[in-house]
């Protein structure tokens, strides 16, 4: 009795000294110098040394649970002094903790100070080695230093491709890799030989078999993996079959005499195909440069070869499995400038609640995981974030009822990302949208192997961004991409500049990238400089393209028949009838949210990209339209343009199994002066002449006063309010 009295007493005089007597904010405490049997009202800790900040925020998240029971109405402060602070598990915010939301709880590093959330673990006690085996296998290297990582508590290491990283100052190290830099090529895919593994892909031959067809084995060139004494710890990542789909397989064993590679079960799902890119990762005899590593996962012995002299606390590893950090169910709670880094999952994830928001914070090095995660609710977001050198995914918005439309207003807004997918690449965007209605505007994406937005659902906004130097390792590509499903309709992708981006490989890089059957979505006002493809329909219907700049694209807008009808009937190989059955879509809302949807699949034209518009754009320096050869171009409107490229139609060939679908040529090219094009242009209103870029040689495409185009009906793009802005956690732009 006595015991339960004196806590009480101790919650009250907390939450009295805590709340300072007010009815406004609460302001506690975490300091590294704290003591978490201290009240967490005092910013330092006092003279006598009985009272100070928390120590840990964990300490602070059962303040704040207590306090609210103890009948504190209002919001939180949580100030986090300097200092890293290390994760061995997650904190949890939900509503058992946080009620309310107005005013919002805050957790927030205090003044100025660099607060850092850390899910790596301090790597200590590198010794020289003394191994002869492994000298020799190193070629003598005494600059490689050891590591007994079992020794320091570090048991879990994962596999491939999410495997721990290890940084160094900061920085992630490259993994022991054959070649350093660049790839190698498949020589052969044999065609006999042991258990069929992967039958292929019937609808594509190459080197006249099913794409992707194997037994299980591959063949290289050269000689190098003959130097390899142990194969046991080594892995491979490789664009196998496609250009648009990376993946990491674990050798088995290699047959160095043969020059055979049999991959561990299981086998990337697209099979393997002759002159397709991989690299050998983690080979010991290939930690040959200053800052690799590799990593012995038998001894639990970690080898490295530093890029200077180490000194404490220099090296770490990810070691943290879990987010960082959950709210779950929470409204108001805010997390500001705080930098997340070095952990294998995600810093931040968000389910369900309302109101949340990641503000001002730095995510980077976090391995291979989505960096933050919106999991539902409404209006919660990222704002004004810099995320870069993470594994994923930089931001993922989940949120809306797909099936009754039910928005969700979840937001990522004015957020910097660069350096994303540097472990798993293909599929790897900036940003990741499902659901509805969801806000993605004025954030700065570039500097990746893949795309830059994917989103999929149903009446989202994507305006404003800076979209540029993506597809750095892979192709059939797109800056802002959809696809798979009929219903995914209404969303708009506006005031966007997509700029100075060429894909890798196969398929190039497409803009904005409307897969199949990508419908219902409008395309305006839009830049497009310097990019391969401009705007690609994949056999989508009632698209609008209007009011968009294209200069130096091949083409500007390009709209394409998929050649595999049974796609779109019953059991086809993306499922496009049973989703759009799923969601009833002859049936409210979707019967009046979107008239058309209903009779698409009673088409006779079933497949066939009609009902898009094309209207009001300028296009200039490239090639303007390139549409395929069997689709009725009078069933796509095509307006009121200004075309001054070099070739304003070509008409691309009927694709056959026989083919390569991404190098199938034209069956047609009209040039600006052939007559017959001029006129069919002129017979729809289409202008062929200069639209009078203000200085398009340095990239302004503002109109002169005398430009064509306002005669047309064309409308000025307010280009001050794309990318990056100033706000209350952004307070200055940067320079790259």
């Amino acid at each position: 009795m006595r015991r339960s009295s004196i806590a009480v007493a101790f919650l009250l005089a907390l939450t009295l000294s805590a709340r300072g007597g007010g009815s406004g904010t609460t302001t506690l405490h975490v300091s590294r110098l704290g003591n978490d049997r201290w009240s967490g009202k005092l910013a330092q800790p006092n003279r006598a040394g009985s009272d100070g900040p928390f120590a840990t925020l964990e300490r602070a998240r059962l303040a704040v649970r207590d306090m609210g029971r103890g009948g504190v109405r209002g919001g939180f402060e949580i100030s986090i002094h300097e200092g890293t602070y290390r994760f061995d598990s997650t904190l949890v915010l939900d509503s058992t903790i946080v009620t309310g939301g107005r005013p919002p709880t805050v957790w927030g590093a205090f003044g100025g100070d660099r607060v850092v959330f850390s899910g790596s673990h301090a790597v200590e006690a590198f010794q020289a080695l003394a191994d002869s085996a492994v000298l020799k296998r190193l070629a003598g290297r005494s600059e490689i230093l050891v590591a007994d990582l079992r020794s320091q508590g570090i048991t879990e290491f994962g596999i491939f491709p999410n495997r721990m990283s290890l940084f160094f100052r900061g920085t992630r190290m490259p993994v022991a890799r054959y070649p350093n830099e660049g790839w190698l090529t498949i020589a052969d895919v044999p065609q006999e030989g042991g258990r069929l593994v992967n039958p292929g892909d019937a609808k594509v031959i190459q080197d006249g078999h099913p794409a992707g067809r194997h037994y299980g084995r591959f063949t290289y060139g050269g000689d190098r993996p003959g130097r390899w004494i142990q194969t046991q710890d080594i892995w491979m990542h490789g664009y196998w079959q496609w250009d648009w789909r990376d993946g990491y397989q674990k050798v088995d064993r290699i047959d160095s005499s043969a020059r055979t590679v049999y991959p561990a079960e299981p086998h990337h799902h697209y099979g393997y195909g002759r002159a397709q890119r991989f690299c050998f990762l983690n080979v010991l005899e290939e930690l040959d440069c200053p800052g690799e590593w590799c990593l012995d996962e038998t001894k639990g012995l970690l080898y490295f070869w530093p890029p200077e002299e180490i000194r404490e606390g220099d090296v770490a590893v990810s070691v943290l499995r879990q987010p960082m950090v959950i709210l779950r169910d929470v409204a108001g709670v805010e997390f500001r400038g705080i930098i997340f880094e070095e952990s294998r999952s995600c810093a931040v994830r968000v389910v369900g609640g309302m109101r949340n928001v990641v503000a001002g914070c730095t995510i980077r090095n976090i391995d291979n995981d989505t960096s933050i995660v919106i999991a539902g609710g409404t209006r919660n977001g990222v704002r004004s974030c810099d995320i870069h050198d993470v594994g994923s995914v930089g931001i993922k918005l989940v949120g809306g009822d797909k099936r009754t439309l039910g928005m969700a207003g979840n937001f990522a807004l004015n957020n910097h990302i660069q350096r994303y997918g540097c472990i798993t690449q293909a599929f790897s965007g900036a940003i990741w949208v499902e659901g509805v209605g969801n806000h993605v505007a004025h954030n700065r994406i570039h500097d990746a192997p893949f795309s830059g937005i994917q989103y999929y659902g149903n009446e989202h906004v994507i305006e404003f961004n800076e979209i540029y130097d993506l597809a750095h390792e892979s192709g059939d590509v797109g800056g802002v991409n959809t696809g798979a499903d009929y219903s995914d309709q209404g969303t708009q992708i506006r005031y966007n500049y997509f700029h100075d981006t060429h894909g890798y490989g196969s398929g190039g890089y497409r803009a904005v990238y409307l897969d199949l059957p990508g419908s219902g979505t409008t395309i305006y006002g839009n830049i497009f400089w310097r990019v391969d493809i401009g705007v690609f329909f994949n056999s989508g219907r009632d698209n609008v393209v209007q009011n968009n700049i294209f200069v130096d694209c091949h083409p500007s807008v390009n709209i394409y028949v998929w050649p595999h009808r049974s796609y779109f009937h019953e059991g086809g190989a993306w499922k496009i009838v049973e989703k759009l059955n799923d969601i009833r879509y002859q049936e409210r809302p979707y019967s009046t949210r979107y008239p058309k949807l209903p009779g698409y699949l009673d088409s006779v034209d079933l497949g066939m990209p009609y009902g898009n518009e094309v209207v009001n754009n300028i296009s200039v320096g490239g090639t303007w339209l390139d549409l395929s050869e069997d689709m009725d171009r009078n069933r796509v409107r095509v307006e009121k343009n200004i075309a001054y490229d070099t070739l304003l139609l070509v008409l691309t060939k009927r694709w056959t199994p026989d083919y390569d679908p991404y190098h199938i040529g034209y069956a047609a090219v009209y040039q600006r002066g052939d007559s017959a094009i001029a006129a069919e242009f002129a017979g729809t209103c289409n202008y062929i002449g200069d639209p009078r870029f203000c200085d398009p040689a340095k990239g302004d495409f503002r109109l002169r006063e005398d430009s064509p185009a306002w005669r047309m009906g064309f409308k000025r793009i307010p280009v001050e309010k794309i990318g990056l802005q100033l706000d209350e956690y952004r307070h200055h732009l940067p320079t790259e």
